[in-house]
């Protein structure tokens, strides 16, 4: 299996060498040549005279008295080649790489979406589409807010985006029609805009978009860091602690805060 790997690398940077070869010595090689006489030559460029000196610069750039110049091209030609097939070789194991971890991750939200929502799971079924109302629904948005909250002031957690109550797919689709920019990085910055007003600019750096397909349908993956310090929900009218609880989040009175933090302190 490795042998076999080998020789295909091997081919692949024999070919780029001899597409490199071929294309500086006859294409670049000749076209040099007509640009040198236009630089030496008192003549004023035209069209027609470029293809006139093209064409006998072309015939006279394979003959035995610029074999020198044509090798040295060819020479220059095998070496970009070869760079350009290492490129591609590592270009092309980075990419199944990225393929490979991409499958193992799908393969662990898929298990994620199985075992069902607790401590550090979450399902919402969208940001701003409300299922019952057909619509958007800006209030949403602050249900998104506490559910990252109550991870961030915990231990942290998994927002599943996409993915009802029960674990069906609904997918991102009637999501993406409330936004202006109907797809996946439209929608990774509507997450942000939300963190952003709802929590504060710095929860940006603990929460982590991610995007996958099950079933053809798009889901979202937030994945939620704990906090070091308590994380507020500020809806415009009050300011709510929230912490997570088993499978639901929960807000926390004034005095509940006092003496919730006191705990995690000791």
């Amino acid at each position: 299996m490795k042998t076999s790997t080998n020789i295909k690398k091997i081919k692949l940077i024999l070919i780029h060498i001899l597409i490199g070869t071929g294309i500086f010595y006859f294409l670049i090689h000749p076209f040099t040549m007509v640009v040198y006489w236009f630089e030496f030559s008192k003549n004023s460029f035209s069209v027609e005279l470029f293809r006139e000196i093209l064409q006998k610069r072309l015939l006279e750039s394979f003959t035995f008295n610029m074999a020198g110049m044509g090798g040295l091209f060819s020479i220059l030609g095998a070496s970009l080649g070869l760079l350009s097939g290492i490129f591609w070789i590592s270009f092309i194991k980075k990419k199944n790489l990225v393929k490979k971890q991409e499958h193992l991750m799908k393969r662990d939200v898929l298990k994620l979406i199985e075992l069902g929502e607790h401590n550090w799971v979450e399902f919402k079924s969208s940001i701003k589409y409300d299922y019952f109302k057909k619509g958007a629904n800006k209030d949403l948005e602050a249900v998104i807010a506490k559910t990252i909250v109550g991870f961030m002031n915990v231990d942290g957690g998994k927002l599943i985006i996409g993915v009802d109550d029960d674990g069906v797919i609904l997918g991102l689709e009637k999501d993406y029609n409330t936004l202006k920019h109907k797809n996946r990085d439209g929608y990774e910055r509507e997450i942000f805009r939300i963190v952003s007003t709802y929590i504060d600019h710095e929860a940006c750096f603990s929460n982590h978009v991610s995007f996958y397909q099950i079933n053809g349908k798009d889901i979202c993956l937030v994945d939620v860091e704990s906090s070091p310090n308590p994380v507020y929900v500020n809806d415009g009218i009050k300011t709510t602690f929230y912490v997570r609880t088993g499978n639901a989040t929960y807000p926390l009175s004034v005095k509940e805060t006092v003496n919730y933090l006191k705990i995690q302190k000791i």
